[in-house]
C-alpha cells in the first residue's frame, strides 16, 4: 500500500474510531435542511443503464460540495451480502444546482465489488465520472483508447426459443488492437439479470468492463430516495443524514427512464414532452441496439412471458401518464403526502387510474415508502398491472433486519475508505490526462493505473441462500476492418490546479 494512502486510511480509520456517539434518531416528520424527492437519478450501484459507446456527460460549471455526513439506517435487507453503498452529488439541471443521490442498500453482485464514482477538475468546470462494479480481485485498470463504433445491428438470426435474451455485441481490446466479439443469445434465467459488457468513460481513457450475472431490480437491495440537502447541516462533521424514504419497487418498474446523455436511469415524473428532447426515453422503449431491450427490462419482459396483457399495460401507464390521461406521480415527499390526503378524501384512493391499467390511485402516486413500514409494502413487479390475477409471480414482502451501532459503524468506515479509494482513481487519472497521455485513437497504447485494494467486504450474516449464476460461453473474438470514425475529442485539463479534497 502507497505511503500517502496508508496515511489518509489511517486518519479516516482513526477519525471513524473516535465517532463512537450514536447519532441521533431521524426525525419522523422530516429532517431540516432536506427536501426528500420522489423523482430524480437512480443510485449508479443500484442500476446502470446498458451503453455501448462510452461519451463524457455535460461539464457543470458549479463547483460540486464535499460529500455530506451520511450513515446507513439501522435496518438493512437480509441478503447473503448486503453493503452499504455511499451516496453522492449529482447535478440537476432543472433547478441548476446539486442533488444527494442518498446512499443504498445492496445486495452485491457475485464476485464483484464498487469502485464509486467522482467529480473531476476538467476545463470549464468539473465532469462525472461514474462508478463501476469491477471484479474483486481487480487491483489495476487498463485505460484504452475509444472503442471502434459498434457493428452490432441487432440479432442476425431468430432466437433459438422465446426463452433467450439477446446480449449485443462489442468490440475488445487484446494486446494492441480491437477485435469484435458477436452478439449471441442468452437463456432467462429465473431471479439473475445478464449485464452485458460495455464501457466506461473517464478523461483518462476508456475502461472496459465485462459481463456478469446481477440481480432483478427487486432483490437488489433498498434504494433511497435523492433530495435536496443543505450541506452546512450535514458536512463539518454536523449532524449526520439518515436516508428514511425508500423507492416503491412497483413504482421504479413503472416510471424509469434512460438517459443515455447522462449515462443514468431516471426514476418519476419525466413523462412531460419536454423531457423527450432532453433525452429521457421511457424504459420500455430504450434499446442499446436494434431490436434488442434493455437487459433489465428484457428480465422482466420474460418474466410475464404467461401474461401477454403485463407489457402492453406497462406501455399503457407510460403514455396515458404522457397523455395526462392517468395523473402524473409527485414530484417531492410533500407532494405525495398532498396527493394522498386529497384521494383519501375523496374515497378514490382503490379506484382504478384506467381502464386498460390494473393500478389504483394510491398506488399511482405512492413512489416512496417509510423505511419503518417497506416491510409491510407489498412487492408485485406490477403483476396484477394487466388484470390478471395469477401470472407466475406471487407478491412478496421484503424482509429486512435490525442492525446495531457497532454495525452500523463498521459500515460507516467501509463506506469512508471505499470513497478515498476513488479520490486515489481521481488522482491517478488527473496525472495521466494533465500528462497529455491519454489514449485517442484506436491505435494508440492503453495506460495502466494502479489502484489500493479496497476493505475487505463485510461478513454475511449467515451462509449464501442463492444458487450460483450458470456460466455464460461468450463467442470468440473476430478480426475484422475498423470503420473509419472520429472519436470523442479528450477533455481538456483545468486551468489552474484543484486542490484535493480535505480529509475527513
Amino acid at each position: 500500500m502507497p505511503v500517502a494512502l496508508a496515511l489518509s486510511v489511517f486518519v479516516l480509520v482513526g477519525a471513524l474510531g473516535r465517532a463512537q456517539d450514536p447519532p441521533p434518531p431521524p426525525d419522523p416528520g422530516g429532517q431540516p435542511g432536506v427536501d426528500v424527492q420522489a423523482r430524480g437519478p437512480v443510485h449508479e450501484a443500484f442500476a446502470q443503464p446498458s451503453d455501448l459507446q462510452p461519451a463524457p456527460g455535460p461539464v457543470v460549471t458549479k463547483q460540486p460540495p464535499e460529500p455530506i455526513e451520511e450513515l446507513p439506517p439501522d435496518q438493512k435487507p437480509e441478503g447473503d451480502n448486503v453493503q452499504w453503498i455511499p451516496g453522492y452529488w449529482a447535478w440537476d439541471d432543472g433547478t441548476q444546482n446539486f442533488m444527494w443521490i442518498s446512499g443504498c442498500w445492496r445486495d452485491v453482485p457475485p464476485g464483484r465489488r464498487w469502485l464509486p464514482g467522482h467529480w473531476q477538475p476538467v476545463d470549464g468546470g468539473w465532469v462525472w465520472v461514474a462508478g463501476f462494479w469491477a471484479p474483486n480481485e481487480l487491483t489495476q485498470v487498463q485505460y484504452l483508447p475509444t472503442p471502434p463504433p459498434t457493428l452490432d445491428q441487432g440479432p442476425s438470426a431468430p432466437p433459438p426459443d422465446a426463452n433467450s435474451i439477446y446480449a449485443p455485441g462489442c468490440w475488445v481490446y487484446v494486446t494492441n488492437r480491437y477485435f469484435w466479439r458477436p452478439g449471441h443469445w442468452i437463456p432467462y434465467q429465473a431471479n439473475w439479470v445478464w449485464t452485458p459488457p460495455c464501457y466506461q468513460w473517464t478523461p483518462s481513457g476508456s475502461i472496459f468492463i465485462d459481463g456478469y450475472w446481477d440481480y432483478p431490480l427487486d432483490q437488489r437491495g433498498l434504494l433511497f430516495a435523492p433530495a435536496y440537502i443543505d450541506p452546512r447541516v450535514f458536512g463539518g462533521g454536523g449532524r449526520p443524514y439518515v436516508p428514511q424514504q425508500v423507492v416503491a419497487t412497483d413504482f421504479l418498474l413503472g416510471a424509469l427512464f434512460v438517459r443515455s446523455a447522462a449515462r443514468h436511469y431516471y426514476f418519476g415524473d419525466y413523462f412531460e414532452p419536454r423531457f423527450g428532447k432532453l433525452g429521457f426515453v421511457a424504459w420500455p422503449d430504450y434499446h442499446p441496439v436494434k431490436g434488442a431491450y434493455d437487459p433489465t427490462f428484457a428480465y422482466y419482459h420474460h418474466q410475464h412471458a404467461g401474461d401477454a396483457r403485463w407489457e402492453p399495460a406497462l406501455r399503457n401507464l407510460y403514455k396515458e401518464r404522457l397523455n395526462g390521461t392517468i395523473p402524473r406521480p409527485p414530484h417531492s415527499l410533500v407532494n405525495q403526502n398532498e396527493a394522498l390526503r386529497a384521494i383519501g378524501a375523496n374515497k378514490t384512493a382503490e379506484n382504478f387510474v384506467h381502464k386498460d391499467v390494473n393500478l389504483t390511485h394510491a398506488q399511482n402516486v405512492t413512489a416512496l415508502v417509510p423505511l419503518n413500514e417497506i416491510a409491510k409494502h407489498r412487492v408485485t413487479n406490477l403483476a396484477p398491472i394487466g388484470g390478471a390475477k395469477a401470472v407466475g409471480v406471487p407478491a412478496r414482502a421484503l424482509k429486512l433486519e435490525q442492525i446495531n451501532m457497532e454495525a452500523i459503524q463498521r459500515e460507516q468506515k467501509a463506506a469512508t475508505v471505499m470513497r478515498e479509494a476513488a479520490q486515489q482513481r481521481r488522482a491517478a487519472e488527473a496525472q495521466v490526462f494533465t500528462g497529455g497521455k491519454v489514449p485517442i485513437q484506436h491505435t494508440d497504447a492503453p495506460h495502466m493505473i494502479n489502484l489500493p485494494r479496497p476493505p475487505a467486504p463485510v461478513a454475511a450474516l449467515r451462509p449464501p441462500q442463492r444458487t450460483a449464476p450458470p456460466v455464460v460461453v461468450v463467442p470468440k473474438h473476430e478480426e475484422r476492418p475498423i470503420p473509419k470514425f472520429e472519436p470523442p475529442h479528450p477533455v481538456a485539463p483545468p486551468m489552474h490546479p484543484v486542490a484535493p479534497p480535505k480529509k475527513k
